[in-house]
């Protein structure tokens, strides 16, 4: 595994372990499907969240929440619409977060939980 997919997956983990604690079950991790992926989809009753997590390294200037553009919630959006079609029924509420970890070169982690990140154009 890359070094690059490491740190995803470190920083997936840590969103993972936050919803968790909130009470959210995990269903899914990196849907995939033809038109993008899904990091992680996670539900608690009638709430489904679709969550995307981003994450850098110390020393880069972007923050990763920055990385999640229009280009990136429109892609996430439409997988989402795709999951929901297949598996969402049960589901009225629906929510897209945002994870943003920065691991620092001193082995600690930044974590910005970012509820309601975006609206998917479909919503509007």
């Amino acid at each position: 595994m890359t070094d690059r997919r490491v740190t995803g997956s470190r920083a997936e983990d840590l969103a993972v372990a936050r919803l968790i604690s909130d009470g959210f079950e995990i269903l899914a991790r990196n849907w995939s499907c033809r038109v993008g992926e899904l990091d992680v989809i996670a539900a608690r009753g009638e709430l489904v969240l679709f969550v995307e997590v981003r994450s850098v390294r110390h020393g880069i200037l972007r923050t990763p929440e920055l990385s999640v553009d229009m280009k990136k919630q429109k892609r996430v959006s439409r997988a989402a619409e795709i999951w929901l079609s297949r598996f969402g029924s049960k589901f009225h509420d629906i929510r897209f977060d945002v994870v943003a970890v920065q691991f620092m070169s001193d082995g600690g982690t930044a974590i910005n939980y970012i509820d309601d990140a975006f609206v998917p154009p479909w919503s509007i």
